[in-house]
């Protein structure tokens, strides 16, 4: 899961210091103000590697498809080299399951400027065994209310340029009011995205983070996507928002099943 630096957009004043983050691989990468938890406490949650190093996190959708965000591979002009590692607490010696990723597909409305429509599904070349370290996650249908606790997991950053952490992280923040969010991010922010943190900052998702889940009730809620920074005071982490995106997922996880059908006749 990684939340990377790709550069500074300025809109406004206000918004001088906002930075994006890309699906490149850097090494940063694990979550700030956390602690260690284990893959049975999470199984839906995969790494995302690119040449085999880890680039991105991710969430289990069913057996052969993977939800994440949409900056983690739009710079990729395919997926021969993606693969995805399943049911592991340690991504530099990984145990578990190992599926190459067959390709993957980008929300139509994607738009690099914001991270707006920020996900993807990943198809696989093969199907997920399932066990206790490997299971789906249900889509969230409906954004709880502003200030309940969620949870972020990943392999991402405790402080931004710090490095991975080998062993899966968790972290607790509070959805945020779109409006306290908007003073901090302004014409960036949009329907599709959601805002969780903490009051004066210390604990959220970092470089490594990206595409990995935000977790209310034991489904998915949220993609992690961008911010400023991390962990910053009144500068919250950004999501992409799964109850406004499902249908598409819906769909799209769908439609492939049948065209998949089809090709491999």
């Amino acid at each position: 899961m990684f939340r990377i630096l790709i550069g500074l957009f300025i809109i406004g004043s206000s918004l001088a210091n906002t930075v994006f983050h890309s699906g490149v691989p850097m090494p940063d990468g694990r979550i700030v103000g956390g602690e260690t938890t284990n893959i049975r406490e999470y199984p839906h949650q995969i790494s995302m590697r690119y040449r085999g190093n880890h680039r991105c996190g991710g969430s289990i959708y069913n057996r052969n498809t993977i939800v994440s965000a949409a900056h983690c591979v739009n710079t990729l002009a395919d997926a021969s080299n993606l693969t995805i590692y399943i049911g592991t607490n340690n991504i530099f010696f990984p145990t578990g399951q190992e599926l190459a990723v067959r390709k993957f597909v980008i929300h139509d409305n994607y738009r690099t400027i914001n991270n707006d429509y920020d996900a993807a599904l990943l198809f696989l070349d093969g199907d997920i065994e399932y066990n206790e370290n490997a299971q789906p996650i249900e889509l969230a249908t409906e954004r709880p209310e502003n200030d309940t606790p969620v949870l972020v997991t990943g392999w991402g950053t405790t402080t931004e340029g710090g490095y991975l952490a080998s062993e899966l992280q968790k972290v607790e923040v509070n959805i945020v009011e779109n409006s306290a969010c908007k003073s901090a991010y302004s014409i960036l922010l949009t329907s599709r995205m959601l805002c969780a943190g903490v009051t004066g900052g210390g604990k959220d998702a970092c470089q490594g983070d990206s595409g990995g889940p935000l977790i209310f009730e034991n489904k998915l809620l949220g993609i992690v996507s961008w911010g400023t920074g991390c962990a910053r005071p009144n500068y919250p982490g950004v999501y992409a928002s799964v109850p406004e995106l499902r249908s598409w997922i819906e769909e799209t996880a769908k439609q492939s099943e049948n065209l998949g059908k089809i090709e491999f006749l």
